[in-house]
């Protein structure tokens, strides 16, 4: 099937108009981008400026379940329950060191 010439016409007359649309969808897809990624540094630069409450239901390293339901023993068990919790370190003790008295002068 040939092209008509006045279809030519037709075609050269909408010319200006299809790419004026076709830009218009470009440029659109550019600047819902460029808007999109201001919102989000607006976003984050408010999570920066912002304080967050510290959330208090949460179980952690910070608090201190006690089972036992109060002091029974005193300041007395207290110290001894933490000497049991801590490791023992490592000292290198040489055997022979204090056990000579040199009394030759």
């Amino acid at each position: 099937m040939a092209i008509q010439p006045i279809d030519l016409q037709v075609l050269f007359s909408r010319l200006n108009e299809i790419g004026r649309d076709q830009s218009t969808h470009r440029e659109a897809q550019v600047q819902a981008q460029m808007v999109a990624a201001s919102e989000i540094a607006e976003q984050s630069e408010a999570l920066e400026h912002r304080v967050t409450q510290a959330r208090t239901d949460e179980e952690g390293p910070e608090q201190v379940n006690d089972e036992s339901g109060g002091e029974k023993g005193g300041p007395g068990e207290r110290d001894a329950r933490e000497d049991d919790e801590r490791p023992e370190e490592q000292v290198f003790r040489d055997p022979d060191l204090g056990r000579n008295i040199d009394i030759t002068g």
